[in-house]
């Protein structure tokens, strides 16, 4: 068991340091890597440590942000997500969650930056024109979301079917 927790949080680690990397907006592994880690890690204390644990890693790297709060908040949610399709992962279990997840994202994370009030005014037209204008940056969200979680979980099938020992342990 513990060698699998180690695979799991190493791929979680290393695959949240892609974000270091230049890419396009919103095109980040986060969403999938909060997924995978509530899919496959052991208990409910380490799928939401470890994939926190991760962007807390990669905002180091890159700074931290002022919507900081609804971007882990969603990592939370995410996991738990995750959590639900636990030995019951499946691809089409995997594109709901996928879908949900970043819906979730996109709702909670916009809702923050018009709670900010530096961008939009409070209101319900301010409201409105923070979701409208951040519609462009959805789809890189949803995408990267099932790229990263193509891989994740196809990679880690591979991994238990190459090394059965990971199904043992």
């Amino acid at each position: 068991m513990y060698i699998k927790f180690l695979l799991i949080a190493l791929i979680i680690f290393l695959v949240s340091l892609t974000r270091i990397f230049p890419h396009p907006p919103n095109f980040t592994p986060i969403l999938a890597l909060a997924l995978f880690g509530g899919a496959y890690l052991p208990n409910k204390k380490t799928s939401f440590l470890i994939p926190i644990s991760a962007m807390f890693l990669s905002d180091l790297i890159l700074g931290f942000h002022s919507q900081i709060y609804g971007v882990y908040g969603c990592i939370l949610i995410l996991s738990f997500l995750g959590r639900t399709i636990q030995n019951k992962i499946s691809i089409g279990n995997l594109a709901i969650t996928g879908v949900i997840g970043s819906l979730i994202f996109f709702i909670i994370t916009n809702f923050s930056v018009w709670l900010s009030g530096s961008i939009y005014p409070l209101t319900t037209t301010g409201l409105i024109e923070c979701y409208t204008m951040a519609i462009p940056f959805f789809h890189n969200t949803l995408i990267s979301t099932f790229v990263f979680l193509a891989i994740l979980f196809t990679g880690y099938s591979f991994a238990e079917k190459k090394y059965q020992f990971l199904n043992k342990i």
